[in-house]
């Protein structure tokens, strides 16, 4: 009898990275029997993760999906499935559609309607926010950064423009080559995106200047995992864990490769671990 989806399964069928989806069931945008054990996706479950997909697809970085669904589902307390939602992609952020009514998720702002009249209200890209009057900003000069500045440039540039921010940190590791955490960041930048290949590259480079960063074994560990190489990513997450006692998301992942691969003692003791450690 058939019982939900598996992570994995979901993953494929949405057209997004294992690790994406279980951030979807950690930030609570899914199901209960998502983040569960087994982790069983329903149907609901799979049309927001489709959704989501849509909405990266439209321009709004994965990040920012992610945030601004769980501040709808805070801001709104009704409990609705994001599965019963219209949901589409305005301006690099997500809004949610009611009939004639476009509103942006996060905030509840109304945006009007420039289809004219007999438009398609369902057409994306013919609305904009009411209007806020302010002084336009200076453009800003790039050329002659130290390697701070561009690190700083890079993290501004995360959530709203993940390209140009890939950029600015590659300048920045060409000023300082030995920045460990700008081949952190250039390697998650690259896994969110989906160039696990690339991100792995960067993760390792990290991992060769400071064997023992937690983080760069950890974000490996999720790039392992991600390309289906399931005992690489248990050694990676282990050695983590070593590191750093307190990554609670480590102990996540482990729990769902033990599921999946039978062990489910394993899985227990893991979510276990993950639930003393995220405890309020």
């Amino acid at each position: 009898m058939w019982s939900g989806y598996s992570t994995r399964d979901a993953a494929h069928l949405a057209g997004l990275t294992e690790s994406a989806v279980r951030g979807c069931a950690r930030a609570g945008l899914l199901s209960d029997g998502a983040g569960g054990l087994p982790a069983r996706l329903s149907f609901q479950d799979l049309a927001v993760l489709k959704s989501i997909k849509e909405l990266a697809r439209g321009g709004v970085p994965v990040r920012r999906i992610r945030r601004e669904l769980v501040e709808l589902r805070r801001r709104t307390r009704t409990g609705a499935a994001l599965s019963s939602l219209t949901l589409a992609a305005c301006g690099r952020h997500v809004v949610v559609r009611e009939g004639s009514c476009t509103w942006q998720a996060d905030s509840g702002q109304v945006l009007l309607d420039f289809a004219g009249p007999g438009g398609d209200a369902g057409q994306a890209g013919e609305i904009a926010a009411m209007p806020i009057r302010r002084e336009a900003p200076a453009p800003e000069p790039v050329l002659g950064l130290t390697a701070d500045q561009w690190f700083e440039r890079g993290t501004e540039l995360e959530e709203d423009e993940p390209a140009a921010a890939i950029e600015a940190y590659r300048h920045a590791l060409h000023l300082r080559p030995d920045s460990t955490e700008t081949l952190i960041n250039l390697g998650r930048l690259h896994a969110e995106g989906g160039a696990a290949a690339q991100a792995a590259e960067y993760f390792s480079r990290a991992i060769e200047l400071d064997p023992r960063d937690a983080t760069a074994v950890y974000n490996l560990g999720v790039v392992a995992q991600d390309m289906g190489k399931d005992e690489e990513a248990i050694h990676l997450y282990r050695r983590a864990l070593e590191l750093d006692p307190a990554l609670a998301e480590a102990h996540y992942n482990l729990a769902t490769i033990f599921d999946r691969t039978g062990d489910p003692r394993a899985a227990i003791r893991h979510i276990h671990e993950y639930r003393k450690l995220t405890r309020d």
